[in-house]
């Protein structure tokens, strides 16, 4: 659907070659918005025309980074106040950037533009507020935000899944639709099947299967306890010992020391 539609555009081929070359993370990021900001709408209901508008629109969101230079872009340290200014500017770039591409939709480019505004318009570049801002921008603002504050940079910890989910449902009411934000909740395995993850106790397993009831609670394949590998792992459900919780997964281990 959304590849073959790619796979035919040969402007948005050559646009993600360009960010691919540009900066890795941006790269990865925008595949990764894609897929949550698609599940997100196939929860709603969206039409597959609508679906391959909006996943053209998650995946080219943050093609005005290239406009970024690397230094400010990858800054280790807190970003001065103009850097930020500067950071910013990339919504309005990717904007300009799409409407001039001859294959590209004026919808992708105002999900560049607008993934950044919130619903209480406290975002940028316009300051929009509620039905101000395009819903499929809204749809990428939630994906944006998670992939991005779940992810390993260069200048922050990953925060582990559920503590992405904690934080968009913080923004309830004044930066996300509260409808939105539950209906993402449901599209992920917060810990999917297959994740390396350890526990709080610290025994160390791999996510099986999930707890639909309590995602952030998933039955785990214990294979390390006391620090030694186990002859016979055997599975644990999180939601029967609710005392017991992850502390880091996968994704966590480049940001610390997983054993």
């Amino acid at each position: 659907m959304i590849l073959a539609d790619i796979k035919n555009n040969k402007d948005a081929l050559a646009i993600l070659s360009d960010i691919f070359v540009y900066d890795s993370y941006i790269f990865t990021h925008s595949l990764n918005v894609t897929v949550y900001t698609l599940g997100l709408a196939v929860e709603l209901g969206f039409t597959e025309k609508q679906l391959m508008d909006i996943g053209m629109g998650a995946l080219l969101h943050d093609v005005g980074k290239m406009a970024i230079p690397t230094e400010v872009l990858n800054k280790p340290g807190r970003l001065t106040v103009e850097e930020f200014e500067i950071i910013k500017s990339h919504a309005k770039a990717g904007y300009d950037m799409l409407r001039n591409a001859p294959n590209i939709s004026l919808l992708s480019a105002h999900c560049a533009f607008q993934h950044h505004e919130r619903i209480d318009g406290t975002g940028y570049p316009q300051g929009l507020k509620g039905n101000q801002i395009h819903y499929y921008a809204k749809l990428i603002a939630i994906a944006d935000v998670f992939d991005a504050v779940t992810s390993n940079r260069i200048y922050r910890k990953p925060m582990l899944p559920h503590e992405g989910l904690e934080l968009l449902y913080s923004g309830v009411e004044n930066q996300f639709d509260q409808s939105l934000v539950e209906a993402f909740r449901k599209t992920i395995a917060v810990y999917p099947a297959g994740l390396k993850v350890k526990l709080s106790d610290g025994r160390v397993g791999i996510v099986v299967k999930q707890n639909k009831q309590l995602s952030t609670h998933p039955v785990v394949r214990i294979i390390e306890e006391h620090s030694r590998e186990l002859a016979n792992p055997y599975q644990l459900d999180l939601v029967e010992q609710l005392n017991v919780t992850i502390v880091e997964t996968e994704t966590t281990l480049a940001a610390s020391s997983f054993v």
